[in-house]
C-alpha cells in the first residue's frame, strides 16, 4: 500500500492535464466537459466537479461534497479509483474526518467490490479507509481483498488484524463487536493450527501459506486470544508446542516472553511466572549445556522477584534459585557479556532471597552474604562502565558503614592496586560516583537534638543543616577536579579518557555544586539556589562539552542550566547540536521549550531564520503527523507486517493529538510573537487550541532517560532541580492555551481599510462577551485542580488575574444602574492589582552588585508573567472603556453606560497595570546598562564564581567560555530590548 497524491489518470490527454495542473480550473472544467461528452465517461464529469471545487466562488467550492452525498445516496458506483482519489483531495478541508467513514468511505467499499481482482486499486482504498481511521469500511475491503486474493498470505493477516481492532473500537456497533472478535480470533487460530499440524507431521513444505510463522504473526496470535478469548485458550497457547513463550525464547524470539510474563504480573501470577523463567533459563544444548540464551538479565531479574514473592509458602524456591545458578556459573567459556549477567543474577538473589537480617560490616569487614556479592560483582566489573548504573539499586540497601565502605574503602583500594592507569582511573571514577550517591542517602546523617534543628554526617561527622553534607559535597568535588586535571595530563592521547573518563568527572564536579547550590533541607521551605554554585556546575560543564560536543548527557544539562540562569542563546546552540530526530520531538522537546518564550522571547522570533526554523520543528510535526485521522506510518507497518506497531498505532497517534507538548508548542510560538508585536496568526482556529475541550485529559510524556541518574531515590533527580518550575501537566496547558486565547481575542485589532459599522461593532462585542464568560468559566476548573502544584509562583498571579479580568468585562457589560454596586467589583480589581504588586516585589532588581545582576538577570520567567498580568489588565481595562464609550454614543441618556465609580476604578486598574509595565520595561534598561559590552561585567563574574572554595576550577575554566556565558546573557538582554511594552 503506497501512498499516492490524486492526480490525473495515465491517459488523459495533455491540455487537460496542464489545465489542472497549473490551476487554470475554468479551462480545466470546459475540457473536462467535453470530454465526459465524447467519451461518456464517469471519471471526466468527476474531473470538472472537483476543478469547480477550487473556484474563488463559495458555492462552487461545495461542488464535489454536492456530488458525493449525490453519489452516497444514489447507491453510484465509481469504479475508477483515480476519480475517488480526486473526490477526497477536493474536499480535503470541507468533510471533517468523522464524517469520512459516512462519505468517501462507502464510495471506497463499492468501488472494491466492482473490482475485487484489482490489488493495486483495492489496496489504494483500503489505505485511504485506514488513514482516515474507517475501520468498518477497511474491514470489508480487507476481507474482499483476502478472499480474492487467498494466496497471498499477508492479506488474511492485514484482515485478521484491522477485524481485531474493529472489535476493540468504538466504530463497532455494539450488536456487532462480539461476531467482529470471534471471527478475528477463529482466523488466527485457523493459522495457528495449520502450523502446528505442519509441525508435527513435519512437513517438507514448511509453514503453510495460511499458517502463523513471523514473530509479528504470534504476538499478533497472542493479543487476540488475549484480547477476545478465554482464560482457558490462553492457557492451551502458552502450552503451545510451537508458539508457547518457551519454545519461541528458544528460538532467539523474546518479546512473547515479555509479553506473556507482564500478563502473570499483572495477575499477580507468581507461581506460572517462577514456572516459566525456570523452564526458560534451564535451556540445554546440544552437548548438554546450558544454552546462553539463560544468561539473559531480563529473565534472571524476573524470575528472582516472582522466587521472593513465594519464598515465604515456597521454602525451596530460593534453592531452586540458586542451584540454577551455581550449574550456569560452571559452564565453559562464558563470554563477559554472560558472566556480567550471571554476576549480576547473583548479586540479585543474595539481595532479594537471602534473609538479610545482619549487620552489613562487622569490624571493619563485609559480614552480610550480600554485601560480599556485591563486592565480588563490582571487582570483577570494575573497570566497567556500566558498573555504577549496574549495582545502583543495590547500593541503596545496604546499611550506612556497608556503603562506606564500599565507596570510600573497598573500591579506592581497587583503584590503587590497579596496574593499568586507565582502569586506575576508570575505578577512580567509580568510587567518586559512589561517594556522591551516599552524599544523597538520607541513612548517611542522622538528627542532632537541640533548639535549632540540626544534622550529622555519619560519613565525615561534620554537623549541617541543608539536605545533604555540604563537608562531603565540597571533598568529592575537590577530588573529582583533581582527577580530572590528573587525567588530562596523564592520557592527552586516549579515546577511552577523553569519550568516557573526563565527561563523567565532570558530571561529577558539577552534580555536587548543583546539589551545593540547592541547600534547603528536606521538608522545608525551600530557598533561592546559590547561584556561585550553578555558575561553577555551568561552566565546569562548558569547558568539557567544547571537548566533547556530542555528549548528550552533558548538552542536555547545559540545556536545563542556562534556561534556569537565563542565558538561553547558547542553550539555542547546543539544542542544535544535539540534532533531536523528529521521531522522539514530541517526548524529547519539552526539555527545551517548555517556557522558553518566558526567558528568551527573541530565540523564537518567527522573523528570524534560526527562529523561525525552532518554531516550525514542533509545528510542522504536528501539522504532518496529524493531518489525518491516522498517522501515515500506519501503512508502512502494514507494509512491514509489523502488527505489534499497527495495533499501538492508534493510541499512539490518539497521544500525540492529546499532548501536553502539542498544547506547549502553540503557546510558546504565540507568546513569543505576542511579547515581540509580531502577528499572531489565527490562534482560535489553530487544531491545537479548537481541538482541546475542557474535559480533554492531556497527557505529558517526557523522556528524561537521557539525563544521568546518581543520586538516591530519595532525593529529587537532576532534571527537576534544574527546571523553571513544574513540569507540563495536564492543568498548566488549559490554564495557558486559555490565557494565549484571553490575549489573542482583546488584541485583536481589524485591518486598518477595514470600516466597522455599527451593527458589525456590536456583533464584535458580543463575540468577546461570551468568550470571556467561556474563559472564565474554564479557567475556574483548572485553577480548582491544585494548580499552585502545576505553576511556579509567577504563573499563579497570572492565571488568576486572567480568570478574575474575563470575569471582570461580563460582569461590567451586566451592571445594572439602579442597582448598587456588587462587592465583588472591588474584590476583583483588588485582587488584579495585588496581583501585580506581588510579582513586582518578588522581581530580582538589578542594585550594581555582580550577585544582584545575575538574580536578576535569571528572573526573565518572573518579569514575562509580570509582563502578560499587566497587559491582559490593560488590554481588559482598555476594552471595558472602548464598550462604555459605545453605550454613551448608543444612548445618550447614560443609563447603559457604567457608574462613574466603576469607570473610576476601571482606570485606576489600567493606570497601575501601566505603572508595573515601566517598571518592568526599567529593570531591562538596568540590566543591560550593567552588563554593557560584556567585558568588565566577565572580569567580575568570574572573580565572583570562583571566590573562597573555587580557585581550583577557575585555574581550569578558560577566560573564553565564561565570556560565553556572559555574551550569551548580553545577547538575551538585547532580545528583550525587542518586546513591547505598550
Amino acid at each position: 500500500m503506497s501512498s499516492q497524491r490524486p492526480r490525473l489518470r495515465n491517459g488523459v490527454d495533455i491540455q487537460l492535464q496542464s489545465a489542472f495542473q497549473d490551476g487554470n480550473w475554468p479551462v480545466a472544467m470546459r475540457l473536462a466537459q467535453q470530454r465526459a461528452r465524447t467519451f461518456n465517461d464517469q471519471y471526466y464529469d468527476i474531473v470538472k466537479v472537483c476543478a469547480e471545487s477550487q473556484l474563488d466562488d463559495p458555492n462552487a467550492k461545495f461542488a464535489a461534497v454536492a456530488a458525493i452525498d449525490k453519489f452516497v445516496k444514489d447507491g453510484t458506483v465509481i469504479k475508477d479509483v483515480d476519480a475517488i482519489d480526486l473526490l477526497e483531495w477536493a474536499t480535503e478541508e470541507l468533510i471533517p474526518e468523522h464524517v469520512f467513514p459516512e462519505k468517501l468511505g462507502p464510495l471506497r467499499v463499492r468501488a472494491v467490490k466492482a473490482a475485487p481482482k484489482d490489488s493495486v486499486a483495492a489496496t489504494r482504498c483500503l489505505q485511504s479507509c485506514l488513514l482516515h481511521w474507517d475501520l468498518n469500511s477497511a474491514q470489508q475491503i480487507a476481507a474482499m481483498i483476502d478472499r480474492s486474493f487467498a494466496q497471498e498470505r499477508d492479506f488474511m493477516f492485514w484482515n485478521i488484524a484491522i477485524t481485531h481492532m474493529l472489535a476493540t473500537s468504538t466504530q463497532s456497533p455494539p450488536d456487532k463487536k462480539k461476531l467482529y472478535a470471534m471471527l478475528a480470533q477463529k482466523q488466527i487460530e485457523r493459522a495457528a493450527q495449520l502450523t502446528e499440524q505442519a509441525r508435527a507431521s513435519e512437513s517438507k513444505d514448511g509453514t503453510p501459506t495460511r499458517g502463523v510463522k513471523t514473530e509479528e504473526e504470534i504476538l499478533l496470535l497472542y493479543d487476540i486470544v488475549g484480547t477476545h478469548g478465554t482464560p482457558d485458550d490462553m492457557k492451551k497457547l502458552v502450552q503451545s508446542p510451537v508458539f508457547s513463550p518457551v519454545a519461541q525464547f528458544r528460538m532467539g524470539r523474546k518479546e512473547l516472553f515479555q509479553r506473556v510474563t507482564t500478563g502473570y504480573r499483572k495477575n499477580h501470577d507468581w507461581e506460572a511466572l517462577c514456572d516459566l523463567c525456570h523452564e526458560c533459563l534451564s535451556h540445554t544444548g546440544d552437548g548438554g549445556q546450558l544454552s546462553m540464551l539463560v544468561c539473559d538479565w531480563s529473565v534472571w531479574k524476573q524470575f528472582i522477584e516472582a522466587a521472593a514473592r513465594l519464598k515465604s509458602s515456597n521454602t525451596k524456591i530460593a534453592t531452586k534459585v540458586q542451584e540454577l545458578l551455581l550449574k550456569l556459573a560452571q559452564s565453559k567459556d562464558l563470554k563477559p557479556i554472560y558472566k556480567r549477567n550471571v554476576l549480576l543474577a547473583r548479586v540479585s538473589a543474595a539481595f532479594t532471597l537471602a534473609t538479610n537480617d545482619q549487620d552489613d560490616l562487622k569490624d571493619g569487614k563485609p559480614s552480610s552474604l550480600r554485601l560480599r556479592e556485591l563486592l565480588h560483582y563490582i571487582e570483577d566489573q570494575k573497570s566497567n562502565i556500566a558498573c555504577f548504573d549496574d549495582v545502583k539499586e543495590f547500593l541503596e540497601q545496604v546499611d550506612v558503614l556497608g556503603l562506606k565502605h564500599v565507596a570510600y574503602k573497598h573500591i579506592p583500594d581497587l583503584a590503587s592496586a590497579a596496574e593499568d592507569p586507565i582502569v586506575s582511573a576508570r575505578i577512580t571514577l567509580l568510587s567518586l560516583k559512589a561517594q556522591y550517591f551516599l552524599s544523597t542517602c538520607p541513612i548517611s546523617q542522622t538528627q542532632l537534638a537541640g533548639k535549632t534543628p540540626r544534622l550529622k554526617c555519619l560519613v565525615c561527622d561534620a554537623k549541617f543543616d541543608s539536605e545533604s553534607c555540604s563537608s562531603c559535597l565540597t571533598k568529592i568535588s575537590a577530588t573529582a577536579l583533581e582527577a580530572y586535571n590528573a587525567t588530562t595530563e596523564q592520557f592527552p592521547e586516549s579515546s577511552v579518557a577523553k569519550n568516557e573518563i573526563l565527561p563523567e568527572l565532570s558530571m561529577v564536579v558539577a552534580f555536587c555544586n548543583v546539589k551545593l547550590a540547592f541547600c534547603s533541607r528536606r521538608g522545608y521551605v525551600p530557598s533561592p539556589p546559590i547561584l556561585q554554585y550553578l555558575l561553577r556546575a555551568l561552566l565546569i560543564l562548558e569547558h568539557q562539552v567544547f571537548l566533547t560536543p556530542k555528549h548528550s548527557q552533558i548538552s542536555l544539562l547545559l540545556v536545563q542550566l542556562h534556561l534556569f540562569l537565563g542565558s538561553a542563546h547558547r542553550c539555542r546552540e547546543i539544542w542544535h547540536e544535539l540534532g533531536i530526530k523528529r521521531t522522539i520531538v514530541d517526548s524529547v522537546a519539552p526539555i527545551f521549550y517548555d517556557r522558553l518564550s518566558t526567558v528568551a522571547p527573541a530565540i523564537l522570533d518567527s522573523s528570524d531564520n534560526w527562529g523561525w526554523e525552532l518554531v516550525e520543528t514542533l509545528r510542522d510535526h504536528y501539522a504532518k503527523a496529524l493531518k489525518l485521522r491516522m498517522h501515515r506510518k500506519l501503512i508502512d507497518a502494514f507494509e512491514a507486517g509489523s502488527y505489534g506497531s499497527i495495533i499501538d498505532m492508534p493510541e499512539y497517534t490518539e497521544n500525540l493529538r492529546a499532548g501536553c507538548t502539542r498544547a506547549m508548542s502553540l503557546v510558546e510560538e504565540v507568546r513569543a510573537d505576542r511579547l515581540l508585536g509580531e502577528p499572531c496568526g489565527e490562534f482560535l482556529s489553530d487544531p491545537r487550541f479548537h481541538e482541546v475541550a475542557d474535559d480533554l485529559q492531556l497527557r505529558n510524556i517526557v523522556d528524561y532517560g537521557s539525563f544521568p541518574l546518581w543520586s538516591s531515590s530519595a532525593s529529587a533527580p537532576l532534571h527537576e532541580r534544574l527546571s523553571l518550575g513544574p513540569a507540563l501537566s495536564n492543568t498548566r496547558s488549559h490554564l495557558s492555551l486559555l490565557g494565549e486565547a484571553f490575549q489573542d481575542i482583546l488584541s485583536y485589532r481589524p485591518p486598518t481599510v477595514y470600516k466597522a459599522t455599527a451593527a458589525v461593532m456590536g456583533i464584535d462585542y458580543t463575540f468577546v462577551i461570551e468568550m470571556m464568560d467561556r474563559i472564565s468559566n474554564s479557567m475556574s476548573k483548572f485553577l480548582g485542580m491544585a494548580a499552585s502544584t502545576h505553576c511556579t509562583s509567577s504563573e499563579m498571579p497570572y492565571y488568576e488575574s486572567v480568570h478574575l479580568l474575563a470575569t471582570l468585562i461580563p460582569l461590567c457589560v451586566s451592571i445594572d444602574r439602579s442597582e448598587p454596586l456588587p462587592d465583588i467589583l472591588n474584590d476583583i480589581i483588588g485582587a488584579v492589582r495585588a496581583a501585580m504588586t506581588t510579582l513586582l516585589d518578588d522581581l530580582p532588581k538589578p542594585s550594581g552588585t555582580i550577585d544582584h545582576t545575575v538574580s536578576a538577570l535569571r528572573s526573565f520567567h518572573q518579569l514575562t508573567m509580570l509582563h502578560d498580568t499587566a497587559i491582559a489588565s490593560k488590554l481588559a481595562t482598555a476594552w471595558i472603556l472602548s464598550f462604555n464609550e459605545r453605550e454613551k454614543e448608543r444612548d445618550r441618556s447614560g443609563s447603559s453606560s457604567l457608574p462613574k465609580e466603576v469607570v473610576s476604578q476601571i482606570k485606576g486598574l489600567q493606570a497601575s497595570a501601566e505603572a508595573a509595565l515601566k517598571e518592568g520595561k526599567a529593570v531591562v534598561g538596568k540590566l543591560k546598562s550593567e552588563i554593557g559590552n560584556g567585558v568588565e561585567f566577565g572580569v567580575k563574574l568570574r572573580q565572583w564564581v570562583f571566590e573562597d572554595s573555587g580557585e581550583d576550577l577557575g585555574k581550569l575554566v578558560e577566560d573564553g567560555t565564561v565570556k560565553e556565558v556572559v555574551e550569551s546573557w548580553r545577547l538575551n538582554v538585547v532580545g528583550w530590548g525587542q518586546v513591547k511594552w505598550e
